[in-house]
């Protein structure tokens, strides 16, 4: 999965350098990226290490490792998107309907506001300085990521009356993550749910639906 990810990365041209963040003895991992990081244990201490084993002030794309499906117009389509409006960190969401429609039946966690259902994809553009100042509610989201009502109890009783009512909507949430932060975020609509089927431990089946979508793919 982590050769599809890099794959999907190296066929956009902006991607200048890739820092593949994992166990240094895992066969093929150091021929994969420009720089193999060893891994620190969680999400954020790994997105942490591959940040400044980089080095650099500019903007970083996030990518987790499981996310077979994705291809390089995705991450074009993302990246397109961000550049035409202005935030300092950028995280794509998906329409349920969407995601269904290219593996029907799939499980995920989906999360449902006044604009619609929707499951967040694995990429994340941010300049590393965000990290650092959104990290506590980056970590109590990570934690909560599986349990839309517990990510409403983040941002205050306010916003899970209204996600409770069906009311909240999206600009509210980027509202309050600059009140609580200082810092203008933005979830990206986008129409490719490669970005957002992953494959989880949990759900053993998605990897056969996956592997099955994969096998059509490459006939095609």
């Amino acid at each position: 999965m982590v050769e599809r990810v890099v794959r999907a990365l190296r066929g956009v041209a902006g991607i200048r350098r890739i820092a593949v963040v994992g166990p240094p003895s895992v066969e093929g991992l150091q021929a994969l990226g420009d720089l193999v990081v060893p891994e620190r244990g969680d999400i954020l201490e790994n997105v942490r290490a591959g940040l400044e084993a980089l080095g650099t002030d500019g903007w970083v794309l996030v990518a987790a490792s499981d996310l077979p499906l994705l291809a390089p117009d995705a991450i074009v389509d993302f990246l397109g998107s961000c550049e035409r409006v202005e935030a300092d960190f950028f995280y794509p969401i998906v329409r349920q309907e969407i995601i269904e429609s290219r593996l029907p039946g799939i499980r995920k966690t989906f999360v449902r506001v006044a604009d619609g259902t929707f499951a967040g994809g694995g990429l994340l553009l941010l300049k590393p300085f965000v990290l650092e100042r959104v990290w506590g509610l980056i970590e109590a989201a990570v934690a909560a990521r599986k349990n839309p009502a517990k990510l409403a109890t983040l941002f205050g009783a306010k916003y899970v009356v209204q996600f409770a009512l069906g009311r909240l909507r999206i600009a509210d949430l980027e509202e309050r993550v600059r009140e609580l932060t200082g810092l203008r975020g933005k979830a990206v609509l986008s129409r490719f749910p490669e970005l957002a089927i992953d494959v989880d431990l949990g759900r053993p089946d998605t990897l056969g639906r996956v592997e099955e979508a994969l096998r059509r793919r490459d006939v095609q």
